[in-house]
């Protein structure tokens, strides 16, 4: 006979135990695993900022003398990197006198009060014109070694608002190129790249300007995995990007050896970034620039482009990008771009414990996020807006790889004192630096719409995505 006809009694006693969150096995209540509650999202083709990604806007005037009107402007406008270079052309015989790294300083507190990154580059010239810069002067190399240890403590404190550093300090523009001291022999250059990883935050990249330079060094870039665990710190900026077949200069002329290179930069934007400008093709005879959406759509593509210079060289780039319909997905496309597919967590949890929520995201940029960026669970109380927000492990965003779905578990300790009740789920991505965790212009958007009847949103003052669900804390 069934077991529920031989006890009527213990059958009701039982199922509600099973209705209450227990399970029967071998005639014992056991709990039940909790239910799960399971969302989906929708992207969204939207246009926005984020952080250390996009165009940029290159400072009118040095680091040393940033303007916070001019930052606020820029911030306002949807930039939010900012190319701002270390004017070095007063001190090439000379140390930097306490007065201007104090200044560098100050720049670099307009900056984080502006809500923007920068991309620093120190010079000894800044040439007017691309073809009159044979004349321009560098320093001795004993001189950069000694302003680079100077900026060295500068330049650790103000981590939190450098995206990238390019490497700078030799020839004209800091372009690594006509050196009036000899910098660029293999000996030299190799000692201010070490200079450079001495001086430079540990965290942060730095983007050299010649691939043969970067081979040299390191001729089997790491994947991205192993560049994080290796903390590979190697990066390429070209300045005359889709100018002509050599990029003015930037690869070989010679095209079985530029195809080389050409490999060999595609590999290394897997690991470091890769960024700079357009330029114009004057100096370089025969230059036939690829200027179509096509070309930046491959190129862009391929190359793991992050950044790019928004007011050089235009004319003949951005607005033909314009013209041939592609510039929004130009603006959107550069860098990372995430956004939710899937998530899910259990509808209950307890205070003290733990909180498991599983995310599929997907990256839709031309890159992966390069700096380290913590993953925050942030629970809302809906009736009175408290926000607790909680760290999860398990997930690295620098591992969410351009045009690829990633699945992640994370994991979340709730604090013993959580009051009970139902609170909403958000996820947040806020900086990783301590100084801009809790400020939301620094927290990174997802790329997924709207929807009230889901209860999904971004908040900007939150710096967060409404999952649209609750978990219930009992």
């Amino acid at each position: 006979m069934p077991f529920a006809y031989a006890n009527t009694g213990r059958f009701v006693a039982l199922s509600a135990l099973i209705l209450s969150g227990f399970a029967i096995r071998d005639g014992q209540a056991q709990a039940a695993p909790p239910t799960r509650l399971q969302a989906a999202f929708m992207a969204t083709a939207s246009d926005f900022p984020n952080p250390e990604r996009g165009f940029y806007h290159a400072s009118r005037t040095g680091l040393e003398a940033l303007d916070a009107a001019e930052m606020s402007q820029a911030y306002a406008d949807g930039y939010r990197l900012i190319y701002a270079r270390i004017n070095l052309d007063d001190y090439r015989d000379s140390d930097l006198p306490p007065a201007f790294l104090e200044r560098v300083e100050t720049g670099f507190a307009v900056a984080r009060a502006a809500g923007i990154k920068l991309i620093v580059r120190a010079t000894y010239n800044y040439p007017h014109g691309e073809t009159e810069y044979h004349d321009a002067q560098d320093a001795k190399l004993a001189r950069v070694e000694r302003h680079l240890a100077q900026l060295r403590p500068v330049l650790y404190r103000n981590a939190d608002v450098i995206a990238f550093m390019q490497a700078g300090f030799i020839g004209a523009w800091g372009e690594w190129h006509t050196s009036s001291n000899n910098l660029t022999t293999p000996e030299n250059r190799t000692r201010i790249r070490d200079a450079l990883l001495a001086a430079v935050p540990p965290t942060r990249f730095i983007q050299f300007r010649y691939p043969p330079y970067i081979h040299d060094w390191y001729p089997n870039p790491p994947g991205a995995a192993a560049a994080i665990k290796d903390n590979f710190r190697i990066g390429f900026h070209n300045d005359c990007f889709l100018a002509s077949q050599t990029d003015v200069g930037t690869y070989s002329e010679d095209a079985n050896v530029r195809a080389g290179q050409q490999q060999f930069t595609d590999t290394l934007g897997d690991a470091g970034p890769f960024g700079g400008e357009t330029c114009n093709p004057a100096d370089d005879p025969g230059a036939l620039p690829r200027t179509a959406c096509a070309d930046i759509r491959a190129e862009g593509a391929r190359y793991n482009l992050t950044y790019l210079n928004d007011g050089y060289y235009r004319r003949l780039f951005h607005d033909n990008w314009t013209r041939g319909g592609c510039m929004a997905e130009v603006r959107s496309h550069m860098g990372y771009r995430f956004s939710l597919v899937s998530a899910s967590h259990p509808e209950t949890a307890v205070p003290g414990g733990a909180l498991s929520v599983s995310i599929v995201m997907h990256n839709g940029g031309w890159a992966r996020l390069y700096n380290a960026r913590p993953i925050e669970i942030v629970l809302r109380d809906p009736a009175s807006g408290k926000l607790q927000r909680l760290a999860a492990k398990g997930g690295d965003p620098r591992l969410w790889l351009p045009g690829t779905d990633t699945a992640e578990t994370l994991k979340i300790n709730l604090p013993q004192t959580l009051p009970a009740g139902r609170w909403q789920v958000w996820l947040a991505l806020p900086d990783d630096d301590r100084r801009l965790q809790a400020d939301p212009r620094f927290a990174i958007r997802l790329a997924n719409a709207d929807d009230a009847v889901k209860g999904q949103e971004w908040d900007a003052a939150t710096g967060a995505f409404a999952l649209g669900t609750t978990v219930d804390i009992r």
